[in-house]
């Protein structure tokens, strides 16, 4: 059995954060975590919460492309006044947008976006599951799209349908909101989410769709109803082109949390808060007591009428239970005595001995209703007690000052590789230990407190594909057996940090890209790998033909710098290196850590790309660059071979620019760089003295004050919908074709404007002073041109030029035009 550490329960030591509230993200804590977290809501506050669970037997899941897009406030005013079970379902794992606080992209952005989406689902009490299942998934967050069905074309229909069909089967919901509206003018991903839960809906209860499902063990589900807003999606990204259907529900709450004190818009920016890598959390003091709902389709497919409430027609209470057809009578009675104690005990919560009685009574009648539930009636209410009986017993474990931590001894496992499990329970003597099991995944085997890791074990997956806040969640838990009052509970409990299971060894290898510019002498470029757990002797790298890959240098033997050679007469091409360590692909482990999500292990295949690209470089080639933390074009400036000079705050508020003849500004850092609005001045008069002052892309929001920021007036269209190129394959439109930018050093082509990933470009500017010349024009399909894409101006003896073209991300994806375009963009002004 699993050591157990049990002491005398003081009644003065509050007991907030029993069994699955412990998060699982934190390593095993310290005594100042544990102060911290002990602190963080009162032992009584834990109980009203776990009680409010009781009041309602419904589920709501909303349906969004990406973490973010749920609706916290009303989630938080329906969970906390209603006492339903939210239930977030997210297609993708957001890894195609931005990152407001820090440098992942890509897939690991995903994790991070996942653990966000973990928190903020933590914070809403609320049930998550994803429709995307890996790295290599077609069902992925691919940036931005206008069409719908262009987009679920791009995840695959038939995935996106019958993931969705199974989190219905799974979940059972008895409500399911959109998030977003199916209306021009509204981002494709949320709109072909929208699309995809109406198709859905409609297969969710036939057993003949998805057979495998019910085979594996799911039931069909039938729906009962479906709203969407009846509101707008506008605002400075979006611009819905058609109003909201009518409003046929208003869904209200108080005006402020009862328990909290918190309005319910504040209670969402406690989740919301969570998404920091899209830069949310806002303060928000004026409460919000309505939403405004429309149902638009009920069971059989039909359309909603108007509703006073939104859990008219529905099963939402235990009481509701003892009115079913076909309930036994004695049953029944039982039941609406359950539901009087429910109310009872929500009333009592400040006396956790009466809770503790009414509570351990409603189990009673619960395990009885499930015993003797009627087989007509199983489909439609077994899942709704199952659920109950895990609710009344965490409510039993708070009532009754209970305090248990798991924790793994230890950091992260190897396949191969044994685990020890700790696990602690503290309560009073009244309360008896049943028993401790560790539960673990295909791979892991659990013996007492100790897990063995198999020798094949597959690798923890960092993208989880659901979440629960009952617990249960992670490659492996414990689950703890305990006897309050004559009542036998189980409790799931998530181990403080979870467990890992990573690759035995590991690599990481710097540069993690090469670019070799043909227009110039080429040399060998150095490469220096870093092993963990294997040595040089256990890697290799291969390469294509003509190229050579050497050790010259070993500093130990788990660190060596390797030269790349290319060939002679190289020109344009790619290639892959793909290292192999100890026979099998090798990986990087990427580890992250934020105070909103703590610390995250992230397991990639290594693959350095290779690019040879051919871009001549203007004659200056010492070049400035003002980096704001998110963008990697100084670095790819230095690969191309220009001479890059960073500029500090210090550098922008003393002047000591004045000798350069380029300074390239990078996306966003006119909102993360105060110096460079404080000092904006100095840099006009920089510009009208001969410098070329080259920004890259900005939103509105990045303190780009188009009056005072670019050295003419030049405005950034808003809503962003409206001022982006989605397709990344657009043809471009050159208006200006002897302009500089456009001839020297490269003359830029059709080839330049081929192969280039998730679109052209997003917040295009949309009204600037005639001295700005647009450069070039492109649009999406059946839409008219935009002319805001690459604007320069003289100004005095200089020149500045702005472009909301995604060269940063053409650049990471290694794209040859976009290479050649900056090294014209950064020319002299003269």
């Amino acid at each position: 059995m699993t050591k157990i550490t049990r002491r005398m329960f003081m009644a003065s030591l509050p007991a907030a954060y029993a069994a699955s509230h412990i998060p699982a993200w934190a390593a095993p804590l310290s005594d100042l975590d544990l102060i911290a977290q002990q602190k963080l809501e009162p032992a009584i506050v834990t109980l009203y919460r776990r009680l409010e669970r009781l009041t309602s037997t419904a589920t709501i899941m909303t349906t969004g492309a990406h973490p973010d897009d749920e609706p916290s406030a009303m989630l938080a005013a329906l969970r906390h006044v209603y006492g339903i079970h939210p239930v977030v379902y997210a297609i993708t794992r957001g890894e195609g947008g931005q990152n407001s606080i820090g440098p992942e992209l890509g897939s690991v952005l995903g994790v991070l976006r996942t653990r966000e989406m973990e928190e903020a689902s933590r914070s809403l009490d609320a049930s998550l599951a994803f429709g995307s299942f890996g790295h290599t998934d077609s069902v992925h967050d691919f940036g931005f799209s206008k069409d719908p069905n262009e987009t679920i074309d791009q995840w695959g229909r038939d995935k996106i349908v019958e993931r969705m069909t199974a989190a219905f089967r799974k979940y059972k919901p008895d409500i399911i909101m959109n998030c977003f509206l199916d209306v021009p003018g509204q981002h494709g991903h949320h709109r072909a989410a929208n699309v995809a839960t109406f198709i859905a809906a409609e297969l969710s209860g036939n057993p003949q769709e998805f057979p495998d499902q019910i085979a594996a063990g799911l039931d069909t589900w039938e729906v009962p109803k479906i709203y969407q807003p009846a509101y707008g999606g506008g605002g400075g990204v979006y611009d819905d082109e058609v109003p909201p259907p009518p409003v046929t529900l208003v869904v209200t709450a108080p005006e402020r949390d009862k328990i909290s004190g918190a309005t319910f818009p504040q209670m969402g920016e406690w989740s919301r808060s969570c998404h920091r890598t899209q830069g949310m959390g806002r303060w928000r003091p004026e409460p919000t007591t309505e939403w405004e709902l429309n149902l638009s389709r009920v069971t059989g497919g039909g359309e909603g009428g108007q509703e006073s409430d939104i859990r008219e027609g529905l099963i939402a209470t235990v009481g509701d239970i003892a009115e079913l057809d076909g309930m036994p009578s004695d049953t029944a009675d039982a039941l609406r005595e359950a539901q009087g104690l429910i109310e009872e005990a929500i009333a009592d919560y400040g006396d956790p001995v009466v809770v503790l009685a009414k509570v351990g009574r409603v189990g009673e009648i619960i395990d009885m209703a499930r015993d003797s539930l009627p087989e007509a009636l199983r489909a439609n209410v077994a899942h709704r007690l199952d659920r109950k009986v895990k609710e009344i017993d965490l409510a039993l474990a708070a009532a009754a000052g209970i305090q248990i931590r798991s924790y793994t001894e230890g950091g992260d496992v190897t396949p191969g590789d044994d685990v020890v499990i700790k696990t602690i329970v503290d309560g009073p003597e009244s309360v008896t230990i049943e028993g401790v099991e560790i539960v673990a995944r295909d791979g892991l085997m659990a013996s007492g407190e100790t897990v063995s890791v198999a020798e094949d074990a597959s690798y923890t997956n960092p993208l989880s594909e659901e979440f629960d806040p009952l617990g249960g969640n992670g490659d492996a838990y414990t689950k703890v057996s305990l006897n309050i009052g004559g009542r036998s509970i189980v409790l799931d409990v998530d181990l403080e940090d979870q467990l890992r299971v990573i690759p035995k060894a590991s690599m990481t290898i710097e540069p993690s890209a090469i670019v070799f510019n043909t227009t110039a002498e080429l040399g060998p470029v150095p490469l220096t790998a870093t092993l963990t757990n294997a040595t040089l002797g256990d890697l290799s790298m291969p390469v294509p033909e003509g190229w050579a890959l050497d050790e010259t240098e070993r500093a130990s033997d788990m660190s060596g710098t390797f030269e790349l050679v290319p060939p002679d007469g190289l020109e344009q091409s790619r290639f892959d290196i793909e290292p192999e360590l100890l026979d099998e692909p090798a990986y990087q482990i990427d580890i992250f850590t934020y105070p909103h999500i703590g610390r995250s292990v992230v397991p990639t295949t290594v693959s350095v790309p290779v690019q040879a690209v051919g871009a001549e470089l203007p004659s200056v080639k010492r070049i400035g660059y003002v980096s704001g933390g998110n963008d990697n074009v100084g670095l790819w400036m230095e690969r191309l071979g220009l001479e890059v000079v960073e500029l500090s705050p210090e550098d922008i508020s003393s002047g000591t620019y004045a000798d350069l003849g380029t300074i390239v500004v990078g996306i966003f850092a006119f909102g993360r760089r105060p110096d460079l609005a404080e000092n904006i001045e100095g840099i006009h008069e920089w510009v009208r003295n001969g410098g070329h002052l080259v920004t890259l892309y900005h939103r509105p929001s990045d303190g780009w004050d188009p009056e005072t920021i670019p050295v003419a007036y030049l405005k950034i269209g808003s809503p962003s919908i409206r001022f982006r190129v989605t397709d990344a394959n657009a043809e471009v439109d050159v208006l200006e074709p002897d302009h500089p930018l456009l001839n020297y050093p490269n003359t830029i082509g059709a080839d330049d404007w081929a192969n280039w990933d998730k679109e052209r470009g997003l917040y295009f500017a949309e009204e600037w002073d005639d001295v700005y010349k647009p450069l070039l024009a492109m649009h999406d399909s059946g839409e008219d041109p935009l002319a805001g894409s690459l604007l320069s101006a003289q100004i005095g003896a200089g020149r500045h030029t702005h472009t909301s073209l995604i060269l940063h991300h053409q650049l990471d994806h290694l794209v040859p035009g976009a290479f050649r375009l900056l090294a014209n963009l950064v020319q002299p002004a003269e």
